[in-house]
Parts: C-alpha cells; sequence; structure tokens
C-alpha cells in the first residue's frame, strides 16, 4: 500500500516535467585496474567518446535499447591487447551496468599506486515473481576526476514502481573497510551522497531528488556477498526509494558485482 501511494503522489509531481537519456558506461582497463586514457569507444548509431584517466567513456543514449558497443584498436596505448573489440549492453527496462573491456599486454604489467576510491556496480537486489526488486548499474567517482556528471552517474530502477533514480551529482564522503585482492586495493567500503532525478522507467517526467548511498565490496565475485545501501528523497524528504535498512545494515546484492577501486589521480 505505502509504495501504491507513493507511485501515485509521485505520479502526480511527474506529469509535464522532461526526462534525460540513459548514460551508457564503458570501461577499459587492465585486470590489476591500471587504466588506458584517450582511448575511442563507439556506440553504434550514436556516438563516440574518450576514456578519461579512469579508463572511463560516457555516451549518453537517446532510448532504452540494445546497443552495439565498440573500441577503436588503433587509439589503444603501443604494447595493448584488447579481444572481442565490441560487445552488446542491454539498457531495456533497465539500470544500465558498466560496461568492461578487459586490456592485456605490456600495458598491465604494473599496476597503478593506492589513491582515492571510487566505484563501478551493476546488478539487481532481491526477485519476486520472477523479477528483480531493483536493478542497480553506474559509477562513483573520486572528486579528484574531471568526468561528465559531476561525479558519477548512479542508476536504479524500483521495478514494483516502475521508478527509475539516476544520480547526477555525486561527492564521495569516505573510503574506509578492508584490503580486498580484486582488484588489489587497500578498502571495501566507499559512502557517498549527491542528488539527481526521479521518473518513470522509460517514460517521461522526473522530479528533482537527494541520495546518501554506501556500497561494500566483500567478495569476488559479488552476488550474494557485496552490498548496498540507497536512500533517495524528494524535496520534502519524503523517502520515494530505498535498498537496505540502514547504513549500517545494507542489502545484500542477488546479481551483479560492486566493485570498488584505487586511483592515483591526485597525486
Amino acid at each position: 500500500m505505502k509504495k501504491a501511494m507513493m507511485s501515485g503522489l509521485l505520479a502526480l509531481a511527474l506529469s509535464g516535467l522532461t526526462t534525460n537519456a540513459c548514460l551508457v558506461q564503458v570501461r577499459v582497463a587492465c585486470p590489476n585496474d591500471t587504466a588506458a586514457s584517450g582511448v575511442e569507444v563507439t556506440v553504434d548509431g550514436v556516438g563516440s567518446a574518450t576514456t578519461d584517466n579512469l579508463g572511463i567513456a560516457s555516451i549518453p543514449v537517446p532510448a532504452f535499447d540494445t546497443y552495439t558497443v565498440c573500441v577503436t584498436a588503433s587509439t589503444l596505448p603501443a604494447g595493448a591487447t584488447l579481444s572481442p573489440l565490441c560487445q552488446k549492453i542491454n539498457v531495456v527496462n533497465d539500470a544500465p551496468p558498466v560496461l568492461t573491456f578487459t586490456l592485456g599486454g605490456d600495458i598491465c604489467s604494473t599496476p597503478p599506486p593506492q589513491g582515492p576510491c571510487w566505484l563501478t556496480g551493476g546488478g539487481t537486489v532481491g526477485k519476486a515473481h520472477g523479477v528483480p526488486n531493483y536493478s542497480f548499474g553506474g559509477v562513483v567517482y573520486p572528486g579528484c576526476s574531471p568526468n561528465a556528471a559531476d561525479g558519477g552517474n548512479w542508476n536504479v530502477v524500483d521495478h514494483s514502481t516502475g521508478l527509475h533514480f539516476q544520480g547526477q551529482q555525486i561527492k564521495v564522503d569516505s573510503c574506509s573497510g578492508v584490503a580486498t585482492k580484486s582488484p588489489k586495493v587497500d578498502v571495501n567500503i566507499i559512502d557517498f551522497h549527491g542528488t539527481g532525478i526521479l521518473g518513470p522507467n522509460g517514460g517521461n517526467g522526473t522530479i528533482p531528488v537527494s541520495f546518501v548511498g554506501r556500497a561494500i565490496d566483500n567478495l569476488e565475485p559479488g552476488a550474494g556477498n557485496d552490498q548496498l545501501y540507497l536512500i533517495v528523497t524528494d524535496s520534502t524528504s519524503n523517502i520515494v526509494m530505498q535498498i537496505g535498512n540502514s547504513v549500517n545494515d545494507p542489502a545484500t546484492i542477488t546479481t551483479g558485482n560492486l566493485q570498488i577501486h584505487t586511483s592515483s589521480c591526485n597525486n
């Protein structure tokens, strides 16, 4: 009943406002987290972008659909290998995950030094009647990275209400916890907050929202191990989406992965 009332109130608030395109985020990096900047990534029929110092390229797509994403081989760093050069990403009625292209070759011989933490992730939480309760995907960047979308883009779809949350201005608050091995980093918890929009998944109309999040990278693979907390509130502080009971009692993800990285971008 609570979700039905919330969905009805939001439907009224959302009318007349405009929605944003989905953001496809691609990472080109080695298994040890060494990233390649300046690599051209193309979404077929949409456009291209080049990777930043964290190996991320972000390309807005106009609609929920399945897209072919390719890396231009001639823009890879010297000594780098990559196969395959093309992959598909499905953003049909879902939160698009980060699509990873894994590099090989000489570039991957030395891992990057430890620095500020950041997050990539994608997957689902819970399941009812064969449908996930929530789907999530995106990137949370460290403050020292000059990326589009002001610190990342974090997407969550609540399948019970049909609402799509997009965190668009994100700040990393803290990095803590214990060391992990995949990739090898010295923390496994990232806390972040920010602002964004909420609207019907695949439809028109959004409202401004604020959010607080925590991701815990417990183990590889992440399904059944990693944990996520997210609370989204509207302009009157009403809770419009929540995953997990509290920051100290997050939900365990059902499928997918949450992966914390570190970068030397402040050195």
